[in-house]
């Protein structure tokens, strides 16, 4: 759908997350209509690419694409959950890929516990160079997960990149906010407004590089998601048992930190409408499956709030998604890459 339809309609918040009641507070999020995105039709994200005739694809980013242990999947054999590995056979059989030998492709789905990656590299048309961890600069970077992919710097097939990443760049960003001198907090947090703008250009760059047509002359796709966060939009961090044995601190000034983050999550978009990409929102989708809005009877002041029983999507990491989070992050991707 285009952004005038959207204008019309109230804009891309009334229109794809009006069932996300928030309570009290002053957090008015990201504001994604200033960059008139193309909108799909089933509001998961935007619609900027027509995915077709994929030969090949590669998956790039964070711990959340390389699926982690839990309580209730402990070995890194127990993986069919996992969403990369979900969308990994949709697309094998959506484009009619090779899966490798049968050994190949069930290492490939597996993850290394030392090496926080999967556990081989390729499986017939597949690469993953994602890694526990991983932060936006990891893409490019002395080598990087792109160049690990391609080591030549390049391919003669049409590629299809799908990743998520940013969430441990926002949890370093948070450390760095409020560690600030009492200096940096009265010049306005110039560090962590550095550290934001130096996040969201290692990823325009790396996106870049993914769509450039000389390295890519057949055409390639991307797919990635802005980063979610567990506590409904509240800060909440203690709401989760293993964030608050960590220890993060808060902000001297909350609204700066705020800001910082809107402003990341907006130049998600930004990237994604000046590259022709597609974004997916997690942050909104995932809001309200968190760890304070799901234990709550009536809407928390300032949370996102789907109503009592709404199914926690993380798991007792606190930061990783547990089966339903999976399954969700699948549901998104899939639906992006099908319209």
């Amino acid at each position: 759908m285009d952004a005038a339809t959207d204008a019309a309609d109230g804009g891309i918040k009334a229109r794809c997350f009006g069932k996300i009641s928030v309570s009290g507070g002053t957090t008015t999020g990201p504001e994604y209509d200033k960059f008139a995105p193309i909108v799909g039709s089933h509001c998961w994200g935007t619609n900027h690419q027509d995915i077709k005739g994929v030969e090949q694809v590669t998956i790039l980013g964070d711990s959340v694409t390389v699926g982690t242990p839990n309580t209730a999947h402990a070995l890194s054999a127990d993986n069919a959950h996992f969403y990369r590995n979900l969308l990994s056979e949709y697309l094998a059989t959506t484009f009619s890929l090779d899966k490798g030998n049968l050994l190949d492709w069930g290492l490939f789905k597996s993850y290394d516990y030392a090496a926080g990656t999967g556990g081989k590299q390729r499986s017939g048309a597949f690469a993953n160079c994602s890694k526990w961890g991983a932060r936006t600069d990891d893409f490019l970077a002395g080598g990087g997960q792109l160049g690990k992919c391609f080591p030549t710097g390049g391919s003669d097939k049409k590629t299809l990149f799908f990743f998520t990443m940013g969430g441990n760049d926002i949890s370093a960003l948070t450390k760095l906010g409020a560690e600030a001198s009492d200096t940096e907090v009265a010049a306005g947090y110039p560090a962590a407004w550095a550290e934001a703008k130096s996040i969201v250009k290692y990823l325009d760059d790396a996106v870049a590089w993914m769509r450039d047509p000389v390295r890519f002359p057949k055409g390639s796709y991307v797919v990635m998601a802005n980063p979610y966060e567990f506590t409904d939009g509240t800060g909440e961090v203690s709401a989760c048992t293993a964030a608050g044995l960590v220890g993060y601190k808060s902000w001297k000034k909350p609204e700066v930190q705020q800001a910082i983050v809107v402003w990341i999550l907006e130049s998600y978009m930004e990237i994604a409408v000046k590259r022709k990409v597609d974004l997916i929102w997690s942050l909104e989708h995932f809001c309200g499956h968190g760890f304070v809005s799901t234990k709550a009877s009536s809407p928390p002041p300032g949370a996102c709030w789907l109503g009592a029983g709404a199914p926690v999507w993380f798991d007792e990491t606190c930061i990783h998604p547990n089966d339903g989070g999976h399954k969700q992050l699948f549901t998104m991707f899939r639906d992006v890459i099908a319209e």
